[in-house]
Parts: structure tokens; sequence; C-alpha cells
């Protein structure tokens, strides 16, 4: 017999969740998460390291993150304020293996104007992005014009000297995870939001915890290692089926990006959305976490951010846990070509044991012996998962004034969430992914 519920929703991450969550407190008698992972979360659920007393790690957020701030306060799910240690330096190494003292990965002996220039350079941009309608970028004021340049077009038009540039570069692909060249100015005015920079104070949370705290509502609701590989619909019904089985439901929401959306059958589905979703680009990082006895570099006056040119990796972060005395290092690998800022060489990346060798190898140079010697070495991403992969997608040139408009726009029964989905500038965060998900409940229940 086939399963009948009111909702089904697909992907149980953070927008599934929030989607499922709305439809709760609403009254929805039937709603049921599918997902084909064996565990809850989505892009939220971080790798276990395997290390007593260390929990997997954390969330790093802002003040303007307040979809996940508002959860994490009914959830009562503590939020600490991420503190700069002004006494702690960062670091850049260059391909050589000679490291500088840097700040906002420029190096201390970096030209005052390249210094300048910079500044100059990310203030124009954040000055640009005033003008844009955040809500629809694809509706702003020379939107086309906007969206038919890339980034690095836009910024070899307002700097000739080439450190300058690289280090800008560096900066925003940092934040979008795909070279300046690969991205539409349109989607990073939109995504760098109407907050001066200044203003951003980083927050961080537990990842598990706060998983947990919403799969736990969802008790017998939530049904892991459950592909769907088909969704059909009428004007009656939306069948959702795979290895597993059938459930009928009068509406479906699909909390998972456009690009995994290509990977089910949907049947039917109008052309232009067929397109948007075999076009719809997708970062893919390699996430390595590394714990550490203790964290060994705040003994020697170093932060543990450290900027590397070769790409392998192209930074670390410190995400010590605030519960334990170990040591934790995030470091983050871009597997686009190395002849762009911060890319990696291509036949390291392909093999995950070349990479880690590599990467403890510059660390070492980096931090010293005790860096080459972790209790743990966990790397997500280096095969991408299927069903989670970065929670980054920046829109190369065109794509948002073609596809924006169909990116949220129900099709009969079928809804759309995940973070793809959401309002910038908290489009492709964690964030956008709890108001997209709730955006996308209240269409079902306008409709229920």
């Amino acid at each position: 017999m086939v399963e009948q519920a009111d909702v089904v929703i697909v992907g149980a991450g953070l927008s599934g969740m929030a989607a499922a969550r709305r439809l709760d407190d609403a009254g929805v008698g039937s709603v049921v998460l599918l997902d084909g992972r064996d565990a809850p979360g989505g892009r939220a659920l971080l790798p276990d390291p395997g290390v007593d007393a260390v929990s997997p790690g954390s969330l790093f957020l802002t003040a303007h993150d307040r979809a996940l701030l508002e959860i994490a306060r009914e959830l009562d799910i503590e939020v600490d304020r991420v503190e700069d240690d002004a006494a702690l330096d960062d670091l850049r190494m260059n391909e050589d293996g000679d490291t500088w003292v840097s700040e906002e990965n420029v190096p201390l002996a970096a030209s005052w104007w390249t210094r300048v220039r910079d500044e100059w350079i990310l203030g124009r941009l954040t000055k640009l992005a005033q003008e844009i309608d955040f809500a629809e970028p694809w509706r702003s004021k020379h939107a086309e014009e906007l969206d038919s340049q890339s980034v690095r077009a836009w910024l070899s038009t307002h700097t000739f000297e080439p450190d300058s540039l690289t280090f800008v570069e560096e900066q925003l692909t940092m934040e979008a995870g795909l070279p300046a060249d690969r991205i539409s100015l349109l989607w990073l005015l939109a995504h760098i939001g109407p907050w001066p920079v200044e203003e951003i104070v980083s927050l961080r949370l537990d990842a598990g915890e706060l998983v947990g705290a919403l799969a736990e509502r969802f008790a017998g609701r939530i049904r892991t290692g459950r592909h769907v590989s088909r969704v059909e619909h009428d004007a009656d019904r939306v069948r959702v089926s795979g290895p597993w089985g059938e459930i009928s439901a009068r509406r479906v929401i699909l909390a998972l990006s456009p690009a995994d959306a290509d990977r089910i059958d949907i049947a039917p589905l109008p052309p232009s959305r067929r397109r948007l979703q075999r076009q719809w680009p997708q970062a893919e990082i390699i996430r390595t976490e590394l714990v550490y006895q203790r964290p060994f570099w705040k003994n020697f006056g170093l932060s543990g951010e450290v900027h590397f040119e070769s790409g392998i990796p192209a930074f670390t972060v410190d995400d010590s846990p605030a519960d334990s005395d170990r040591g934790r290092l995030i470091a983050h690998t871009y597997t686009f070509g190395e002849n762009d800022p911060l890319g990696a060489d291509q036949q390291v990346t392909d093999s995950p044991a070349r990479h880690r060798a590599m990467l403890l190898d510059n660390l070492e140079r980096a931090l010293g012996p005790l860096a080459a010697e972790p209790l743990a070495v966990v790397e997500a991403g280096a095969q991408p998962d299927p069903y989670s992969r970065a929670y980054q997608s920046p829109a190369f040139p065109g794509l948002l004034t073609e596809f924006g408009p169909r990116l949220r726009a129900p099709i009969g029964r079928l809804h759309w969430a995940g973070t793809e989905t959401a309002e910038f500038p908290s489009n492709g965060t964690l964030d956008g992914a709890l108001s997209s998900g709730r955006r996308a409940a209240e269409e079902v229940l306008r409709e229920l």
C-alpha cells in the first residue's frame, strides 16, 4: 500500500526541518521528511572527529544571521562570541614556504598603497551594494549590466596593481568559494548586503547540538537513508518514490539545492526549470578538521589563522572547543585550478592521500613540527557527498537575470526551499536555509 501524507519534505537539513517546524506549528496533520543520508542535518551536519571530549565543529555566524540566532534562542542553544586576541598574529605563507605576519590576509610588509587600494575597492563594492534589491536582485536597477560582468572584470578596471588585485580576489574567494572570473558582479553585490563590514561580529554555536535539537521534535517522521529518485505530480496529488517505496502527498517541498534537485526525475518539469537545475553551479570545498593535543600555536603568539598562496589549504582557522583543552584547526582547500588565486593543484586535490600529505607539510612549515602530529584528521568534501555539498552556490555571469525569477516559483504542487532560494544577503548561508524553509512552508499553508 502507498503511504499517505499531507506534506512530504525532501531533504532533512536546516531548510527542511525549518519548513517542518512551521507546518507543525500550524497544525498540519501529517508531515514526513526524507533524506538520503543516514542522519539529518544536511550541510549543517559536521563530522565527528572521533577524539574523546571533542565534539563536532562549530557553525560560525554573525549578528545579522537573525533566523539562526532566533532558533538558537528557542532551542536554548548557547551562542558564543568569537573574541579576537590582538596579541596573536595571523600568518601568510607563499609558495616557497616563507611566512609573514598578516592582517586581513594582507602581509604587514605590503605597501601602504596596496592597503589603501584594497580598502577603496571593498568600500566601492559596499557602496554599489546599497542599490541592490536584496529580495530579488535580478530586478535591481542596471541588473542586466551588473550580471553580465564577472567580478574579475570589474576589479580589473578598478586597480592596476597586481598585488592589490590578488589580495582582493582572495578575500572574495574565501567568502564565495569560487574564483572571481566565475562570479557575477550582481551576485556578489547582493551577497555583500547593506551592512558595513566593520559592524560584523563573529559568533559560533555547536553544530551537533543545533541539529540534534531540531531533529528531536520530528522523531519518527524523519526517514533517513531514503534516497528519492522520482517525484511525479498532477492536479490532485504528488507521488514521491525511491528504492524504499512510495509516499503520496498533497504538497511536496524540495529542500535542496537546484543542482541536487537535478538528480531527481521530476515529472512534469518545465524546460526552463530543468535548464536552471542543470546549469546551477556549486562550489566544492575540501574541509579538513585537525585535532591536536593542545592549541600549541597560541604558545608561539599565533592565532591559528594562516593563508597559503599554494592553495593547499587555502586558509586555516582556529576552532578549538571551548569545553576541552584540545586544539582544533579547520582547513579549507578549493578544488578549482591553481591558475586562480587560492586555487590548488588538481592532481593533488584529486588524491586524498596526496592532499593530506601536502596539507600537513604546509602546516608544519607555517606553524612548526607540532602541526604535523594531529590526534585526528577528518576530511569532508574530498569526494563530494551526493546529498550535501558545499553550501555556497556563486552564480556565474548571466545566471541570476535569466533564472532568478524561477528559483522560488512553485510548480503545481511542488515548492522549493534550500538556501539557494533565500533572499540576499543570507542566500547561500545556513541562516538562508532556515528562512527559505519557512517561506516554502508559508506557501504550502496558503494552498492547504
